[in-house]
């Protein structure tokens, strides 16, 4: 099969890699594998004996993998969009992401974690640096707070462009994301507080005081130096504490 540029597909094929990501799934579980792609992840899978639903949005490579591997029983192949694709049983979730669309993946699931163990991606690097990203790096965003408010994160290792076929002309790693119960603060996380934070990071080069002028009722907060500071530079905890503050007086 040919790959499909316009999908983002870019096809594993080093053996070892693969070894290593399966390596990473815990038994028992059943595994939600995200754009299988030409099949090497799903075999390594299969021959660790997982059983496996694998969803494909692409429906010629659908096809393919049916007729691959039509004799064996523990896979379901389902045609799908990972990107709005509904949960309805509990799985550890693998997948070789489509570089296009890897964000709203890693969301659609992220949204439904009640569902999920762990998942492992593999990413396009700066995207795996994105989700582990600590304040003051340049990395740093409104993305990796919302992964990290809900997921144990971290990078296992980087995957060379030659791992696959075609070739990226990027660097590939692999994440590894363990749902907490509830979240980083152990309390449910309200909508409002992820468009807080769009507001808190519109421009990440400028201050927090002038991201949020027109936005909170306040216009200057006397003894809140947190205004007068860049996005990246605060903490999670640090910003979640000043929505609270901010929430408790009716403010936003």
């Amino acid at each position: 099969m040919q790959a499909k540029k316009s999908l983002g597909q870019h096809f594993l094929h080093d053996k070892s890699v693969v070894w290593r990501i399966v390596s990473l799934i815990d038994k028992p579980c059943l595994v939600l594998e995200i754009g299988p792609g030409s099949g090497a992840l799903t075999e390594g899978l299969l021959e660790k004996d997982f059983s496996v639903d694998a969803l494909e949005f692409d429906k010629d490579m659908v096809e393919y993998l049916k007729e691959k591997f039509k004799d064996n029983f523990k896979l379901n192949i389902i045609e799908a969009d990972a990107t709005r694709y509904k949960l309805d049983k509990s799985y550890c979730v693998v997948g070789n992401l489509p570089y296009n669309v890897s964000k709203k993946i890693i969301v659609n699931m992220i949204n439904q974690k009640h569902f999920i163990k762990k998942m492992v991606f593999m990413v396009q690097k700066e995207v795996a640096d994105t989700i582990i990203a600590q304040p003051k790096t340049k990395e740093y965003s409104k993305f990796s707070i919302f992964v990290q408010i809900f997921c144990k994160v971290r990078k296992v290792f980087d995957v060379q462009a030659s791992a696959f076929k075609p070739a990226p002309k990027v660097v590939s790693s692999v994440v590894e994301l363990v749902p907490y119960d509830v979240s980083l603060f152990n309390e449910p996380i309200e909508n409002d507080f992820f468009e807080f934070l769009k507001k808190f990071f519109a421009q990440p080069n400028k201050t927090i005081r002038n991201n949020l002028k027109g936005h909170i009722t306040v216009q200057y907060l006397n003894e809140n130096l947190i205004l007068d500071t860049r996005p990246r530079r605060v903490g999670i905890q640090e910003i979640y504490k000043f929505y609270k503050y901010l929430k408790e007086r009716k403010w936003v």
